[in-house]
């Protein structure tokens, strides 16, 4: 457990292409993390990431974030792509 909450640290990851994979691999190295979910725009891409690191796949960042509840969200999209992201993570 986290010892700051006593409880395991939610994470999810939006964009599921280059980068994500780096990232997830962090995650199941961080002592009571898990991965809760994954975005991706294309619906192979984000079940087929989840197929191979966990968590549940979403077509949109925002039902991820409603349904998970994360503490944590990775941004992983393109750079240029980061404030939908960011904003919809904000507002939660």
């Amino acid at each position: 457990m986290n010892a700051a909450s006593n409880r395991t640290l939610r994470i999810a990851i939006c964009g599921c292409g280059g980068i994500a994979a780096f990232h997830a691999r962090a995650i199941r190295e961080i002592p009571d993390a898990e991965l809760a979910g994954a975005c991706a725009r294309s619906p192979g891409k984000a079940e087929a990431f989840c197929a191979e690191f966990g968590g549940r796949p979403y077509l949109a960042t925002e039902a991820m974030l409603d349904t998970e509840h994360p503490d944590i969200l990775c941004i992983t999209t393109p750079s240029g792509a980061h404030l939908e992201a960011a904003e919809a993570a904000a507002t939660r």
